[in-house]
């Protein structure tokens, strides 16, 4: 009787361990795809910016040469 105990605790143990090294392995897999999330986030950031950046320099330049609708009506 001793012995089927013994036996069931170390498949226990043997089961637990497997699933520990599954978990494991999913867990550096979604590490792996937040860090190249990350890495497109910051790439399209960076593009973002520079974005920004042409359209606040020639942002002036586009409001004053862009068709703005008249107040005044036609009579």
């Amino acid at each position: 009787m001793i012995w089927m105990i013994v036996g069931l605790t170390t498949a226990g143990l043997m089961v637990l361990g497997i699933f520990a090294v599954l978990a494991y392995r999913e867990v550096v897999l979604l590490g792996r795809a937040l860090s190249r999330s990350a890495e497109r986030l910051a790439r399209a950031g960076a593009g973002v910016e520079r974005e920004a950046e042409l359209l606040a320099r020639h942002g002036g330049e586009l409001a004053f040469t862009a068709l703005t609708p008249s107040v005044q009506g036609t009579n």
